[in-house]
């Protein structure tokens, strides 16, 4: 076993359960007995047989010692200014010290015997409550991206400067952008699992959508405006622009994340206004995939995440775990069922955040930029894969892009928008024109450019 490059909290490899049960009982135990008898003798010993464990690991290529050294050497430095500025007893230095240090080293080896899908598997086991493990996972997660958007960062900061070590003055900005893009991506997720975990309402009424001059404002600036669209059961729509048009504005206001300002949207023979609130405005049939896969991840691993949703509508865990496992196999990411969501690449994170939406069964699904980032195979294969799905479910799909080159071929209508407003509704044969695109600014006049 060893530990990925990106993130020593997974394993490559899975260890039993049972021996990860066995480290995280000894190790729990050590540290209780430490805290609780204030014996120097037995926290060095401890402390020494810790140490032998760990750098026995480091030979197994289990662990790094590095941060062992580099904390004994901190906390050292630290007791030896605790007791120049408070004038502590030596002894009790001592006996705070080797306490210090022999939890530190526990903790240490125990990171290298325990990952954190098998902690996750243990809590279960003890009959931790499923919302607090969903909530610690979440909180993994969330820490684990905010953590590359920082190596990210600080990379990106050293290439610009052309040098490894980075001034002080650099530190400050590369940090709170970090952060700031981290609570970016926290409140997304929210969002996400907030419509993930909305309970379907059905009322009888079939999956049409009404738009009546409808307008949205966000942020205090108009982000659509006096738009009207019927969208009947059952129906592909293409829905393309620049980018800035509002195509992201539009499903947002579709799928109940935005309210309109003005006018009135009916959906499933519900409407929607302006003082409709934001918990009402939500329904389990529709299913929102965002331009970027990260934003849809709230488990740790991916089997996990796919499972989120049916968990959180109230399925039994083991069932929603068969669900998920019949839908990733559907979409041919079975093998990477047990991978960390952070470690998948773009297209992976793709497939694996579409596959926590279609496990849903929607009847309503949009699509934001969906081959945004691919390469064309990929794009080639995710259209494919959509089709199959909508195809099986009878759903409504809603595919919205500016990529003229991956279009869903079953989309016989398209809608098209500019400047926050639509400047054309009807057969996708007229509004993919040359003209009709050129109005739409997603084409290039030739008589123009010569």
């Amino acid at each position: 076993m060893h530990f990925h490059a990106e993130h020593s909290l997974f394993f490559e490899s899975r260890r039993p359960l049972w021996a990860a049960a066995l480290a995280f009982g000894l190790a729990v135990s050590v540290l209780i007995v430490n805290a609780a008898a204030r014996s120097s003798t037995f926290s060095f010993l401890a402390g020494v047989i810790g140490l032998v464990l760990l750098v026995s690991a480091r030979a197994r290529r289990k662990s790094r010692v590095k941060p062992a050294l580099a904390w004994i050497v901190g906390l050292v430095l630290v007791a030896m200014l605790s007791q120049v500025v408070l004038q502590l007893d030596t002894n009790t230095l001592l006996e705070a010290t080797l306490r210090v240090l022999c939890g530190v080293i526990w903790v240490l080896w125990l990171g290298s015997q325990v990952d954190w899908a098998s902690m996750r598997q243990l809590l279960r086991r003890v009959g931790t409550p499923d919302f607090v493990v969903a909530s610690l996972d979440h909180a993994v997660m969330h820490g684990v991206f905010t953590q590359r958007e920082w190596v990210q960062r600080r990379d990106a900061a050293r290439l610009r400067i052309g040098s490894r070590h980075l001034p002080l003055t650099a530190w400050g900005p590369l940090l709170g952008e970090g952060a700031l893009h981290a609570f970016g991506r926290l409140e997304s997720a929210e969002e996400n699992g907030l419509l993930r975990a909305a309970p379907r309402t059905d009322s009888g009424a079939q999956g049409g959508v009404a738009l009546d001059e409808v307008s949205v404002e966000r942020g205090g600036q108009t982000v659509l405006e006096q738009v009207n669209l019927r969208l009947a059961s059952s129906e592909w729509l293409l829905l393309c622009g620049p980018s800035g048009a509002g195509k992201s504005s539009l499903l947002r206001l579709l799928a109940g994340l935005d309210g309109p300002g003005q006018g009135r949207v009916t959906r499933f023979g519900r409407t929607v206004s302006s003082q409709t609130p934001l918990r009402s405005r939500f329904d389990g049939r529709v299913a929102l995939l965002c331009q970027n896969p990260e934003h849809h991840f709230i488990a740790s691993t991916v089997l996990e995440d796919i499972a989120w949703g049916p968990i959180h509508r109230g399925l039994d865990a083991r069932e929603a775990r068969d669900r998920a496992a019949e839908t990733a196999k559907a979409l041919r990411i079975h093998h990477l069922r047990d991978r960390p969501c952070h470690q998948l690449s773009f297209g992976e994170q793709r497939r694996v955040a579409l596959a926590g939406l279609l496990v849903l069964e929607p009847e309503l699904l949009l699509l934001d930029e969906p081959t945004a980032g691919l390469d064309p195979v990929a794009s080639q294969e995710l259209l494919r894969l959509v089709e199959a799905s909508v195809r099986r479910t009878g759903a409504t799909c809603v595919w919205a892009t500016h990529d003229l080159h991956v279009l869903p071929p079953l989309a016989a209508r398209v809608v098209l928008l500019r400047d926050r407003e639509v400047v054309f509704d009807g057969a996708a044969t007229e509004g993919l024109s040359p003209s009709w695109l050129v109005r739409a600014g997603l084409a290039v006049d030739k008589d123009e450019v010569e």
